[in-house]
């Protein structure tokens, strides 16, 4: 029996002991009660997760500016870039997906009435919180990743006069944990909302980083030469290498012969 049927017996029940000659009418006001009470509960709950949202964002956040932004304060002067790579159709790409995201982000937290629409109806709640075990993973990661390259954390692809090859932490079985990291707390932040907009922006960045990490990678061969074609060859590009193939083989002999 729905919840409307029983507003309607509810509703009959009393007509009949208090004699009403309209039952239809109390029958119409407590079925807009139960309507309004499900719009605020679906409201509340959307609430939220846009709090749940923003709290992770922020916690995100703070671990990233501080290890930006502050500790190269504290540190020491660093010496004259010694090559940058220009600004690319990638990096283009990038920020202009970043931009995107950033604009659907803030239209899902204004909750503004016509973007509803890009919310998606039906959304499992299990996925949301698969995207919040996602994020809280990646903050301790990002955290790991920001003290082993200290100095060297560069948010342009540039080399520095003091650089070196980092081959430890992180690095020691990855070669671009960092991306790693960025793409899951996008995936993980867009599951969170259940917004198909910022979902789609999420999937096209994890389309572009392995444009930019190839990139990288030929300025990282320039500088280091055969150092680091041996250490291409006993990591993974984003995850640990498992396995060698003649696909990954002819992969890396490509970049190391541009």
């Amino acid at each position: 029996m729905s919840v409307a049927d029983v507003v309607k017996q509810d509703s009959r029940a009393r007509d009949e002991e208090d004699g009403n000659i309209a039952p239809s009418t109390n029958y119409l006001v407590a079925a807009c009660l139960v309507s309004v009470q499900v719009v605020v509960a679906t409201m509340a709950d959307e609430t939220f997760y846009r709090i749940l949202f923003v709290s992770l964002y922020a916690l995100f956040f703070i671990v990233r500016g501080y290890y930006r932004f502050v500790k190269p304060k504290l540190a020491e002067p660093e010496k004259a870039e010694k090559e940058r790579k220009p600004f690319g159709k990638a990096e283009a790409a990038i920020s202009c997906v970043i931009l995107g995201s950033f604009g659907s982000i803030i239209l899902y937290l204004l909750d503004l009435p016509w973007f509803a629409w890009t919310q998606i109806p039906g959304y499992p709640e299990t996925v949301r919180w698969v995207g919040v075990l996602v994020v809280l993973a990646d903050i301790p990661l990002l955290a790991w990743i920001h003290r082993t390259l200290g100095k060297q954390y560069s948010p342009c692809l540039r080399i520095k006069e003091s650089h070196s090859l980092i081959t430890s932490g992180p690095y020691a079985r990855v070669r671009h944990p960092m991306y790693t990291v960025l793409t899951g707390f996008s995936l993980g932040m867009s599951l969170v909302t259940a917004n198909l907009l910022i979902i789609c922006f999420a999937i096209m960045l994890i389309i572009l980083f392995p444009f930019v990490a190839r990139k990288e990678e030929q300025m990282l061969l320039q500088e280091f030469g055969d150092e680091y074609r041996e250490y291409m060859k006993r990591t993974g590009r984003f995850f640990p290498k498992v396995s060698r193939n003649k696909k990954d083989e002819s992969q890396e002999h490509s970049i190391g012969s541009e």
